[in-house]
């Protein structure tokens, strides 16, 4: 019999017990892939929100890392539209509201200046975009549009008693912004008593790729007034507090579920180890050397993990899709699961496969012929 064929033989002989164990790392490998993979998802909805509108740099306060805590004046805008090299701003609102009566609890709202190239990239399904005369209307993405049945020129109470008619449905690239509110900033100003006031202003620069330019428009913004924050898109949106939350507490609860698979397999392999001395002895008295002992115990431990990692991983998808057609987070994370977050669960299994196999392999090597005879 080959070494890979009783490695296998061993693994199954022994069906109900892989399973369980198998099940254990399933377990954690799926948590891994999909609550990190929901997080990551997040970060890249925010960074498609802001490169599908052109930006390059965004403005906040200082010291506010979270978008809806950000206050700036809005005359701002008009000053960092006269520094040399930048090539557009814009200004922008952000809140959350809920429509508590269709299970959804955080709707983004963004208030824009309408008929400005940030609207370019919305893809109209029905009705038109935002104008500067519109008062009270909203464009709603198709996600959102389609969960709470509003289509064009219905309203919508965006807050309570505070109606809003729907002038446009707007699909878009950005899962993100498929389930949000658009609407001019003048009403959501006046809506959430932040009159004269905006969360940031997004830049566009002549010239993106050139660093040092960049830099210098940075350091004119900041020099404006004390309190100001300049970064590039991917800065702004890894210092969010929203996301560093949400990846952080994605894998503290996946490292949970790792350790459990890993005390499970550790459970599995000693008691393999325990029912199997007598075997093991009769290998080390045909001349098995000891690593090869230990290459044995270690190859079923990662196959049981591996057949786990594999199982996990497909559930993680389904789930994740799944997840998607939920109203209460419809359009916050994505359906699609980044390849590195698929081979980070994968690293997982092999891992819990090495470190749960580890300890019986040595402790089985270590048994003389003698030894493992007399049980």
């Amino acid at each position: 019999m080959r070494f890979h064929t009783l490695v296998i033989h061993n693994v199954l002989r022994r069906k109900l017990r892989s399973a369980l164990t198998a099940a254990a790392v399933a377990i954690a490998v799926g948590s891994v892939v999909s609550l990190v993979g929901i997080a990551n998802g997040f970060k890249d909805s925010f960074m498609d929100f802001y490169q599908a509108a052109d930006v390059d740099m965004v403005v906040t306060r200082s010291g506010s890392q979270r978008r809806l805590t950000s206050t700036l004046d809005e005359s701002i805008s008009d000053k960092i539209a006269a520094i040399d090299g930048v090539r557009e701003v814009v200004p922008g609102l952000a809140d959350v509201v809920s429509f508590s009566e269709a299970n959804l609890f955080v709707v983004p709202v963004s208030g824009l200046i309408p008929e400005t190239h940030v609207f370019e990239h919305f893809r109209l399904t029905d009705g038109r975009l935002l104008l500067k005369s519109d008062m009270k209307t909203v464009m709603l993405g198709v996600d959102l549009a389609d969960t709470l049945n509003k289509p064009v020129g219905s309203v919508l109470e965006v807050v309570e008693s505070e109606p809003f008619t729907v002038v446009g449905i707007f699909e878009s690239s950005n899962v993100f912004e498929n389930g949000s509110i658009v609407m001019p900033i003048g009403d959501l100003q006046v809506l959430m008593g932040r009159e004269g006031q905006i969360s940031g202003v997004s830049i566009s620069v002549e010239e993106p790729g050139n660093k040092e330019a960049m830099d210098q428009i940075a350091q004119q913004v900041m020099a404006m007034e004390t309190g100001l924050s300049v970064r590039t898109t991917r800065e702004h949106v890894e210092s969010l507090t929203e996301i560093q939350m949400a990846i952080a507490v994605a894998w503290l609860t996946s490292t949970v579920a790792i350790l459990i698979g890993t005390l499970g397999t550790l459970n599995t392999m000693f008691m393999s180890i325990q029912e199997r001395i007598r075997e093991i002895g009769i290998l080390r008295a045909l001349g098995w050397e000891r690593r090869r002992i230990v290459w044995m115990i270690l190859g079923e431990s990662v196959m049981i993990s591996c057949i786990g990692g594999i199982i996990g991983a497909i559930a993680a998808i389904l789930l994740v899709r799944l997840l998607t057609q939920v109203p209460a987070v419809n359009g916050l994370i994505q359906g699609r699961l980044d390849w590195i977050v698929l081979a980070q669960g994968i690293g997982v299994a092999l891992l819990v496969g090495f470190v749960g196999g580890l300890l019986p392999a040595i402790s089985a090597s270590r048994l003389t012929p003698a030894q493992a005879l007399q049980n």
